[in-house]
């Protein structure tokens, strides 16, 4: 029996797995640019609301809240014009305006706080969500983040792989950490020999040691390790911002318009490959170039 879709968000998800080649090096990389909210975040998103509808503790007219970099706003902001919620966005001022844009296109509000402060947008959401009686997506602490992580991308990406040899190691950019946590816990009981490297920015390395910082990498590096469980990481690999963007545009050349922490993870892949004498690498496209022209 066929499955009937009634709404675009029924279409997240089930993305394509392709082959970026350099040399003898081969870079897999999950297509998320492609979801209908144009990345990544559109799954968790989902995952989320779905599980709060089925438990019903938002129902039409409700108000959500989410502190965000961007893109995790505009999936919730897409799903709450879908389903008909309000929507609140917290975000720091330094956000692309492409990315402010969307939101007031949904209709969703938009609350700035000070470049660059994301511990300041999680702590004004908390108080408002506790203050109003709003619902908190709460992205950054939320074990649904990575179950979503795992249920979907993980596993359609172990249902699409077939290649002789597994990828020798799995390298991804961690803002929550949901996608990157989630896709391992789900690939490594299969794939046992598989490394994890998570991917930051050069100029915000919380996790190599080092303190939070602007930088241009949206979405990636928001000053802390949230879900990111540094026991399940084999290493890190820190990336300048001006490197990642010239790495997109290199990407939109090869006919894969994509944003700047796409750019980050292909050329984090492509050098801990060639640093660690290693063939095969997977990795994701989180979202669209369209987002970035105003910072490129």
């Amino acid at each position: 029996m066929k499955t009937r879709h009634k709404r675009l968000s029924d279409y997240v998800g089930n993305t394509p797995l392709l082959p970026i080649e350099e040399g003898k090096i081969t870079v897999w990389c999950k297509a998320e640019f492609l979801n209908p909210g144009g990345s990544v975040k559109d799954r968790m998103a989902t995952f989320i609301l779905n599980d709060a509808e089925k438990r019903k503790v938002i129902k039409k007219g409700s108000i959500l809240c989410e502190a965000t970099s961007g893109n995790t706003g505009i999936a919730f902001a897409m799903l709450a014009a879908e389903r008909g919620y309000n929507m609140k966005i917290i975000m720091p001022s330094n956000m692309s305006v492409e990315r402010k844009k969307m939101f007031e296109y949904y209709g969703a509000d938009l609350i700035e706080v000070e470049a660059g402060d994301f511990d300041g947008a999680i702590a004004l959401r908390d108080k408002l969500c506790r203050e109003n009686k709003w619902f908190n997506c709460d992205q950054f602490h939320n074990p649904l983040n990575i179950q979503a992580h795992y249920y979907t991308t993980g596993c359609e990406i172990f249902d699409q792989w077939d290649q002789w040899e597994i990828p020798e190691v799995l390298v991804a950019g961690s803002g929550t950490g949901g996608s990157i946590m989630g896709i391992a816990k789900r690939l490594r009981p299969g794939w046992k020999n598989m490394k994890v490297v998570v991917v930051e920015p050069s100029e915000s390395p919380v996790m190599s040691g080092g303190e939070p910082g602007l930088h241009g990498i949206m979405g990636i590096g928001d000053g802390s390790k949230y879900l990111v469980d540094l026991d399940q990481v084999d290493d890190i690999v820190c990336i300048p911002s001006d490197i990642a963007m010239a790495r997109a545009r290199m990407l939109a050349r090869q006919g894969l318009f994509v944003g700047v922490s796409a750019g980050a993870n292909v050329e984090a892949s492509f050098r801990y490959c060639r640093d660690n004498k290693l063939r095969t690498a997977l990795t994701i496209l989180p979202d669209r170039g369209s987002r970035y022209f105003s910072v490129l």
